[in-house]
């Protein structure tokens, strides 16, 4: 199996260095590694100028991190594409281990592999409890990877997922979005394809956290989460019975994910019509009893509401 290492790069002169160094360090070594530079105004182009024997680099004017993926798949010229952020880090066995994973399941869509986090400029030691674990993989079908990816999201990192050539283009000409959460888009719409593959052992990724990131907002976070599913409604109301039931259910689920998230931050209003608009489309009881709980507990007093998520991830 070839493997391209496709890796958006803008203003991250600080980590860039370290992201190539763990790629370059792998056992299985990548069959090419491609940066494109979106524009950076820092050090970014200079540094990537100094790794021209190693990778294939080029620059574009800032256009967004999703039009960036876009343009790196197109580059692409093997059969499965790893993704990595210029901020994050693989263990030397990262790809060896997707090796193994596509061994195991050909025909799956995409490789997921757990991940650790950290925050900070400074490197990541990796821990042995973690990296020599022996390796535990799990096979989803459609329905029953979108129940995981609803309950636990963090799994699936697109920094450290292996993704097949094929079934991003058959995506057509942007399989990343802008404007919402491109990774996350890609993410729900990977089951349409194929089955999805997740090694929850061992950990061979580092995710660098970054303060004030989007992703350390959670409403913002679930903000375009929910945009994403609006985007994608269409496209499973045709699927499959099991596989439509399992969106509605995520829907319905993130609607009141952006309600408690709504209500921590002041803003009961919005929360309010959230909720509503849950009740108001669902057929699934438990769905329409979590809702409606979920509202009546939302008009109590607030010494007596639950403590509601905070805004801001710590």
């Amino acid at each position: 199996m070839k493997i391209s290492v496709l890796i958006p790069a803008y203003n991250c002169a600080k980590t860039l260095r370290s992201t190539l160094e763990s790629v370059f360090a792998q056992t299985s070594p990548a069959d090419e590694i491609i940066v494109l530079d979106d524009g950076s105004t820092d050090q970014t182009p200079e540094l990537l100028r100094s790794y021209q024997l190693q990778i294939k680099f080029f620059r574009k004017p800032n256009g967004g991190v999703a039009e960036t993926r876009n343009a790196l798949v197109a580059a692409a010229k093997n059969e499965m594409i790893a993704f990595i952020d210029a901020d994050d880090l693989w263990h030397p066995r990262y790809l060896e281990t997707q090796r193994k994973l596509f061994n195991l399941h050909p025909n799956a869509s995409a490789y997921f592999i757990a991940h650790t986090s950290f925050t900070g400029l400074g490197e990541y030691k990796w821990q042995d409890e973690y990296v020599k674990q022996e390796l535990r993989a799990e096979y989803f079908e459609a329905a029953p990877f979108l129940k995981r990816f609803r309950t636990a999201p963090g799994h699936f990192v697109l920094s450290f997922a292996c993704i097949s050539a094929t079934v991003l283009r058959a995506m057509g000409d942007e399989p990343f979005r802008e404007r919402i959460a491109e990774d996350v888009y890609l993410c729900w719409m990977l089951p349409l394809y194929g089955p999805i593959v997740f090694a929850s052992a061992p950990l061979l990724g580092a995710y660098r956290g970054t303060p004030g990131s989007l992703s350390s907002n959670r409403l913002k976070s679930a903000e375009l989460e929910i945009k994403v599913l609006e985007l994608l409604e269409g496209r499973f109301a045709t699927a499959d019975i099991g596989l439509e039931k399992e969106f509605e259910v995520a829907f319905h689920s993130k609607l009141r994910t952006h309600a408690k998230i709504l209500m921590s931050a002041g803003r009961a209003e919005e929360a309010h019509a959230q909720l509503r608009r849950s009740l108001g489309r669902s057929i699934n009881p438990v769905s329409l009893a979590k809702s409606f709980a979920l509202l009546s507990l939302s008009y109590l007093p607030r010494p007596l509401q639950p403590k509601w998520p905070p805004v801001d991830r710590v």
